[in-house]
């Protein structure tokens, strides 16, 4: 399993390796990606912290997906998991399990969210879509006006192209699969 240190270091390589292969300036791909060229430089530098979301929107202003912007390049879409959120707890994280093409992809993660544990999400694009089945625990996802309570054994799906969050408002340890779809 890659680490979030290896992933860092990955991807720094990868942003950096494909801006480059372009003939792209750091502010070009900033300007492609809507984020400040300082964010970038930090991210090529091993030095930024970056968002899952940033990471996208690199990936989009790139033309890949955001599986080919994280997965090592020796890895093949069924290779192990890759960590790429951990939470404040060591039972809160994100595994990225496989990607596969749909109109513009398909993404399967496992997450685990330690009791009282949130994730900020941010919208995903236009049209795109998350289903979520509950392995234990129970998962409340909040929206903007309402918010949705999926408890162990039992799925959702819903669009995720508006803010959103995960939370755990249990005791236990919550375990969930998501598969999002654009």
């Amino acid at each position: 399993m890659t680490t979030s240190r290896q992933l860092l270091g990955h991807v720094s390589s990868r942003v950096r390796q494909e801006r480059e292969n372009r003939g792209w300036t750091q502010q070009k791909l900033a300007d492609r990606a809507k984020v400040s060229r300082r964010m970038l430089a930090g991210i090529e530098a091993e030095a930024s912290n970056v968002s899952l979301a940033t990471l996208d929107r690199i990936a989009n202003a790139m033309n890949l997906t955001f599986a080919d912007l994280v997965r090592e390049p020796e890895t093949t879409p069924a290779a192990g998991p890759i960590v790429l959120w951990q939470g404040e707890h060591r039972n809160s994280q994100a595994l990225l399990l496989q990607s596969a093409p749909a109109t513009r992809t398909v993404e399967m993660w496992h997450w685990t969210l330690a009791p009282q544990e949130r994730y900020v999400a941010s919208p995903d694009r236009k049209g795109t879509r998350e289903m979520l089945y509950v392995i234990s625990g129970a998962l409340t996802i909040e929206f903007e006006r309402r918010h949705q309570r999926v408890p162990a054994r039992e799925s959702v799906v819903f669009a995720s192209d508006r803010k959103f969050n995960y939370v755990n408002l249990e005791n236990v340890v919550t375990r969930f699969v998501k598969n999002t779809i654009e």
